[in-house]
């Protein structure tokens, strides 16, 4: 028992090691096991370096579910789906396939390209396992997302339709324009100042699929005016919308607690889980 007990306190301080010597997703990485999944990787959506994807397919996977695509964030000139390991085996682990795709990112790219990039690897999931698709989507990535969700033409573009591809859309902590991006790199970033004129929160928007919008209260990086101004917007047009603050997280905390590690007691993954739940087919009427 002592002996089990030692080993036990030596692999808590080499984990704590490795947590302060590394970044906490690397560290997230490290500790997440690589059962309950297959894993493909680098799988091309089209042509690009950067337009690839990773597929974690469970090992029990849920009858005639949907897909998650998982789009990180970035301040879209950084991040690669190579250390959200933890978020693919999150949700694998549930039984639900998980893609993560990488997209181009500043100075490679600037606005629309990571947006058409998001939805080409959308379009690329729906079509590979004829499924509707459940977004997740963190920060900037959730910009992305939340553009190919209200903006018919990107997935038009792509050959497939906003309201028979995405089942739910899930935008955590994103900058969906309720104020516009002045400073640089960002005003390089959306040339034509896009951030304040055509962002989702500025623009007239038509039918879209159910979404979520959570966030901590102790965001300093984004403002929950964002999606509280997006869930105004959509309530009042007859779309289904749910916006929930999440007390004592900050902006990175709302992709770590989707680790079991690391969940805090938090409910963010339970309730995206209820979500996808609720929302798991294309039914009738449901884009509004």
């Amino acid at each position: 028992m002592m002996i089990r007990i030692s080993i036990l306190i030596i692999l808590i301080i080499g984990a704590l090691v490795l947590f302060a010597a590394c970044a906490p997703v690397t560290f997230l990485n490290t500790i997440t096991p690589s059962g309950s999944y297959k894993l493909a990787k680098d799988i091309s959506y089209t042509s690009g370096d950067r337009q690839r994807l990773d597929i974690y397919a469970p090992d029990n996977p849920k009858t005639n579910a949907p897909v998650v695509v998982y789009i990180h964030g970035g301040s879209w000139s950084e991040g690669d789906k190579k250390i959200y390991k933890f978020i693919g085996e999150a949700f694998a682990s549930e039984g639900y396939t998980t893609v993560i795709p990488n997209y181009r990112l500043y100075p490679e790219a600037v606005y629309p390209e990571f947006v058409n990039d998001t939805a080409a690897a959308i379009a690329f999931t729906a079509k590979r396992f004829d499924r509707p698709v459940i977004v997740i989507s963190h920060s900037a990535g959730a910009y992305n997302s939340m553009m190919v969700t209200v903006d018919p033409t990107y997935l038009k573009a792509q050959g497939r339709d906003v309201c028979t591809t995405i089942a739910g859309m899930v935008g955590m902590a994103g900058p969906y324009g309720a104020f516009p991006l002045t400073d640089e790199p960002y005003i390089t970033i959306f040339p034509n100042k896009h951030m304040g004129d055509d962002a989702p929160v500025q623009r007239k928007l038509g039918p879209t699929p159910p979404m979520f919008l959570p966030i901590g209260d102790k965001d300093t990086t984004v403002s929950d005016l964002h999606s509280r101004e997006l869930a105004k917007k959509v309530k009042a047009r007859g779309g289904k919308v749910e916006f929930k603050l999440y007390p004592g997280l900050n902006h990175t905390d709302m992709a770590k607690v989707l680790s079991k590690y690391f969940d805090e007691d938090a409910t963010l993954k339970a309730d995206i889980l209820k979500f996808i739940e609720a929302n798991s087919t294309v039914k009738d009427n449901y884009c509004r």
